[in-house]
């Protein structure tokens, strides 16, 4: 465990400076929150700064920049077998083995059970919770008993879309940071300093998420998908009924585990919404706005035959499919229903 000095970052992450420099600063300080609420939609950058900032506390280097990214502590963090470092999320289902739509009571308590325990290096003892919203009442009920009676050294991360989907019980016993869209000069900015070719595009096609943007920039095949989704969708609003239960079989190459289907109807409403909002800007005659230029030609067509009361319908739509995945309905026949009822 470090303590408080005059030492440097080694954060690579794009946007939210405030955030970083009130980490950073409390790490200098040694005025460190018992629990954290890291609050957000995904990919916004909760997990990368949550990553750096677990790996500056456990950073045993005291020569570098934190966090230094090789001694042991740093290596066991990136390889997750820190000792004392604790990880829960969804579990696996050992009979199906398949994702958990939620986190249940019997991890928390197996949580509680090791941060009661000492460390084994002699310093912090920290526990991250991803997708903390995905907690029920009883097991919520069961992490506020650990945040009630707080363990030496012990920090708390939470990760959660939003955090009033948390009781106000757990909130009020965390520092709560709010996460925002970066503005696109930032992200284009981060991703010129990486070099990456076609950074403008990317920056407005993530739309104020830089994961999204970084994973953009990765991956042809992601660029591929938002380009075929965006053309099915354009495809859907201009087809009759019967064609539209055609479509809706082929527009997701359904998973076995329903945590990955709700996964990619996610990202798939996201590229549709934007796409809704680029007619918008379109219709109000604002192109230079528009996140998906190098579709702005496609796009005009349904942006000269739908009206605005039908497109506020449209994201109402999206807004009531995305809210139901949240529950224990069937992601494919949430689709379904969404194209059918455009």
């Amino acid at each position: 465990m470090k303590e408080p000095d005059s030492h440097q970052f080694n954060w690579d992450i794009c946007g939210h400076e405030k955030i970083v420099h009130f980490l950073q600063s409390a790490i200098l300080n040694g005025n460190l929150a018992q629990a954290y609420l890291f609050s957000g939609p995904s990919k916004l950058g909760k997990q990368a700064i949550a990553n750096k900032f677990i790996a500056s506390l456990f950073c045993q280097n005291s020569e570098k920049d934190l966090p230094c990214g090789v001694c042991s502590s740093c290596q066991q963090i990136k390889n997750e077998i820190h000792p004392d470092f604790y990880v829960t999320t969804q579990a696996i289902n050992e009979k199906t083995e398949k994702l958990s739509r939620s986190i249940v009571i019997d991890q928390i308590r197996n949580l509680k059970y090791k941060l009661q325990q000492g460390t084994l290096l002699n310093g912090y003892k920290i526990a991250l919770i991803k997708e903390a919203h995905l907690m029920n009442l009883n097991t919520a009920n069961a992490l506020l008993k650990i945040l009630e009676e707080p363990t030496k050294n012990t920090i708390i991360i939470l990760l959660a879309d939003d955090a009033s989907s948390l009781p106000q019980t757990i909130a009020s016993r965390c520092q709560i940071l709010r996460f925002l869209p970066v503005p696109n000069a930032e992200i284009k900015s981060y991703l010129e300093n990486k070099g990456v070719f076609d950074s403008g595009l990317i920056a407005k096609q993530a739309y104020g998420h830089p994961g999204i943007a970084i994973d953009l920039a990765g991956s042809k095949e992601l660029s591929k998908d938002i380009k075929r989704n965006i053309g099915v969708f354009l495809k859907i609003i201009e087809a009759d009924l019967g064609d539209r239960f055609e479509i809706a079989e082929k527009v997701i190459n359904w998973d076995k585990d329903e945590a990955v289907n709700i996964s990619l109807l996610n990202d798939l409403l996201h590229t549709w919404q934007l796409a809704l909002r680029d007619i918008i800007l379109i219709k109000s005659d604002n192109e230079l706005l528009v996140s998906n230029t190098n579709y702005l030609a496609e796009l005009k067509i349904p942006a000269a035959t739908l009206d605005f009361l039908k497109i506020k319908s449209i994201l109402n739509k999206m807004d009531q499919v995305i809210n139901y995945t949240k529950y224990n309905i069937n992601s494919k026949t949430i689709l379904e229903n969404l194209i059918i009822n455009l």
